[in-house]
């Protein structure tokens, strides 16, 4: 038997001057687990987990470009993360994502 079996078990031997208590007391776990259904589920994390990146070279090789190719479109390319001043970095999964949107 679960709990809200016998919570609803309990509420049959229940004297009567209790049950406006017993009203507002379920009238409020009703609020509130409407509230719950309410809130938008958690995000699922992505399934590579944490985000993985690669230098200019890797993000060439996957893209099939040459790393000057990279460097010159790197503003434009969604995937491209700074991590300097002149340092770049790619997204794997961006890069995915672009290649796959690109029928690549």
């Amino acid at each position: 038997m679960s709990d809200l079996d016998r919570l609803l078990a309990d509420l049959d031997g229940l004297p009567t001057e209790a049950v406006p208590d017993a009203i507002g007391q379920l009238e409020t776990a009703k609020a509130k687990l409407w509230a719950r259904l309410m809130v938008p589920a958690p995000k699922v994390p992505a399934v590579d987990g944490p985000e993985t990146t690669v230098d200019v070279h890797e993000a060439a090789r996957m893209l099939g470009m040459s790393p000057g190719w990279l460097y010159r479109n790197a503003k434009r390319l969604p995937f491209t993360r700074r991590v300097g001043t002149r340092a770049l970095r790619f997204s794997t999964s961006g890069i995915r994502r672009y290649l796959a949107s690109r029928g690549g």
